[in-house]
């Protein structure tokens, strides 16, 4: 037996704010017994130490050999660990038990509310974190800058640490006081009044049964409850702001509606025979049909209405599936139609006639331009379009630049219904089809190397504001470099 027995007699008897005389007679024996052990001139019997052992919780050897403040003080540790740990998964199953169990409304509120404080905090985080680094810095920038760097770097970290840690704290505890602690004092006052009627049931003579909900949901922060007003008010514009969206959404979802009922009626006058006409007119009903259902769901949100849930989602469901049907119907349809590539029938050709100039240039963005030589000084071309279109065009510093234009949608629309009911696809837009030029020989050559020349030119601009911008770029850079470069020889001079 060692000296650690002597000193750890002492330091439990103190701890335990008991005198010699007291724990002698708790052991049986006198109190010069144990002014002995303390001073090492004499030890205790076995029984007496296991008795002490017992009396105070310790093991035998910790008594006899080691240093019993070291080992309360693993234990405390050890206790404090298992506690928190054993806090941190009860704080994760009360959260998951009481989301399951709230309503959705209380869980939208309860989320939007840890939102709004979050930002809040992250906010006054950022205000503390930027006035801190400004303080830090006006305060270290008397020393060399390696040392100047290190130590603003260490500092922002440690204060980005600390908010964080403060703020998940607060956070968690609002959390808490706010829904957890009244969560459970809702859980318990319906143990009780389940309980209530478990025996009310059990006393009841009468055989009639009585059927209790348990999945009832419940809903946090009733009115019996103190709210945070600026947030709620927060919350009621949120929910403001949406419905102003969802019915500006629902006026967008009406016109559209309004434009499908136009087309059913129209579609009358289009459909001769054939699946792909069925199709369009099954397609276009059920499109109607569920831009109803979604703009009925709209006014519902809106003015907080309750929805005929059933009726609506079989209403959409029979809808889809009639939209699918119409589509593969038009696609049927589609199989008997013949897609013609010849134009001829809807093109015509438009001439307009120049005076040659040694830079003429013929500007053209629609294809490659046919030459063909004549005999003739001058130059004619000719336009292919569509035969409801025109040609305007425009000789600006001797560059020639011609384009299409329709006066008549109304035929046009009429020549593509026309080729529908004959089950023909022809291609028509108002776009230039082909250019022919007619001239002699050498207006040609003139003609292609202006034309050449002028895109050359054109590169040659792209290239050069090119270089430009990225010279720019390079003298801010380099103006950027050089403000650097003075606030370091500043501090260096410093």
């Amino acid at each position: 037996m060692n000296n650690n027995f002597k000193e750890n007699l002492r330091k439990i008897r103190k701890e335990n704010n008991l005198s010699q005389e007291q724990l002698a007679d708790e052991l049986g024996v006198s109190r010069q017994a144990i002014s002995k052990w303390e001073s090492g001139a004499a030890y205790p019997e076995m029984d007496k130490i296991i008795a002490l052992c017992d009396k105070f919780n310790l093991n035998i050897d910790d008594l006899l050999h080691k240093d019993i403040k070291e080992v309360k003080g693993e234990e405390e540790s050890k206790k404090n660990l298992n506690n928190f740990i054993n806090d941190f998964l009860k704080f994760i199953t009360n959260s998951i038990n009481m989301f399951s169990n709230m309503s959705f409304k209380s869980k939208v509120k309860c989320l939007f509310e840890e939102f709004i404080i979050s930002f809040i905090l992250f906010m006054a985080s950022f205000i503390i974190y930027n006035i801190l680094s400004s303080l830090f810095s006006s305060i270290l920038i008397i020393l060399p800058n390696i040392i100047y760097t290190f130590l603003i770097s260490l500092l922002k970290s440690i204060v980005v640490i600390a908010l964080a840690v403060v703020s998940v704290i607060i956070i968690t505890h609002i959390f808490k006081v706010r829904y957890l602690d009244y969560y459970e004092k809702i859980k318990e006052n319906k143990v009780e009044k389940e309980e209530n009627k478990k025996e009310v049931l059990e006393s009841d003579k009468t055989e009639e049964k009585i059927s209790f909900n348990n999945n009832d949901k419940i809903i946090i922060r009733d009115l019996r409850h103190s709210e945070y007003s600026f947030i709620n008010m927060m919350f009621k514009f949120i929910i403001l702001i949406i419905k102003l969206f969802a019915l500006w959404f629902g006026l967008c979802i009406a016109f559209v509606l309004v434009c499908l009922f136009g087309s059913f009626i129209v579609s009358f006058l289009l459909c001769k025979t054939g699946l792909f006409f069925v199709g369009l007119l099954v397609t276009i009903l059920s499109s109607s049909v569920i831009e109803i259902v979604i703009l009925l769901l709209i006014i519902n949100f809106v003015f907080n209405r309750k929805n005929d849930k059933k009726r609506m989602i079989w209403s959409f469901i029979v809808s889809l599936i009639t939209f699918g049907v119409g589509c593969g119907l038009i696609f049927i349809g589609t199989l008997s139609f013949d897609l013609l590539s010849d134009k001829e029938n809807i093109l015509k050709t438009v001439s307009r006639e120049y005076e040659m100039k040694d830079d003429l240039i013929i500007t053209n963005n629609y294809g490659e331009v046919e030459y063909i030589e004549t005999e003739d000084k001058n130059i004619k071309i000719e336009y292919q379009i569509n035969r409801y279109c025109d040609i305007e065009d425009n000789n600006y510093n001797n560059n020639i630049v011609a384009w299409s234009y329709c006066d008549n949608p109304i035929d046009i629309a009429k020549e593509f219904i026309k080729n529908l009911n004959d089950k023909k696809i022809i291609p028509i837009n108002s776009s230039i089809e082909k250019m022919t030029v007619y001239t002699n020989k050498s207006n040609i050559e003139k003609l292609k190397n202006n034309f050449s020349n002028y895109i050359n030119k054109l590169e040659d601009s792209r290239i050069v504001s090119s270089y430009e911008e990225r010279i720019n770029e390079l003298k801010n850079e380099n103006n950027e470099l050089k403000q650097e470069i003075e606030v370091l020889q500043h501090r260096l001079d410093d």
